[in-house]
């Protein structure tokens, strides 16, 4: 498909986005959830230390993002309970998955290449909507590998492998 110059391709945009929160119940699924809650939050000396923070880590980028793009100023960050309790981080989690999907079933061309503020304390910055959104595909799939990495140091290598091209395809989609 060939688009004119300065157009989105938002169905791409859609799908990296689907593919992030695809990837992110897998990791969790099957890489996660076999974790004791020592080996959860073991530091292992790798990445931001622990997977703990690794899932908080890609929590708060999809938040924080996600906020961002509705200029939404509510803050992102997790409550205590969250950054410390699996299964609250994880319900956390799908209902940021659940926002995402909203968010781009309803994104237009226009909005996706609109401006949005970096926060009151970043000097008045600004990012476009598609660079916050292939920030999200970029931190996610950075530190879901991290994630796999440290669980093959706490426990036992996941027996799986990410894959953008397995989503694309169809191939491990359930």
């Amino acid at each position: 498909m060939n688009l004119p110059p300065g157009t989105a391709n938002l169905d791409f945009a859609r799908k990296l986005i689907q593919h992030c929160c695809w990837e992110d119940a897998r990791v969790w699924k099957l890489a996660i959830v076999p974790l004791s809650d020592e080996q959860f939050s073991r530091e292992v000396g790798f990445g931001l230390g622990s997977i703990r923070r690794e899932c908080a880590h890609i929590i708060e980028t999809e938040a924080t993002n996600l906020r961002r793009i509705l200029d939404d100023a509510a803050p992102a960050h997790f409550s205590g309970e969250t950054a410390t309790n699996r299964a609250a981080m994880h319900r956390q989690w799908r209902a940021i998955h659940a926002e995402w999907a909203q968010l781009m079933g309803e994104l237009d061309g226009e909005q996706f290449f609109a401006d949005r503020a970096l926060g009151e304390g970043a000097g008045g910055a600004k990012l476009k909507v598609w660079q916050l959104v292939f920030d999200v595909v970029y931190q996610g799939t950075s530190h879901r590998s991290d994630i796999l990495r440290m669980a093959a140091e706490v426990n036992e290598a996941p027996q799986f492998d990410l894959s953008l091209m397995q989503f694309l395809s169809g191939i491990f989609r359930k």
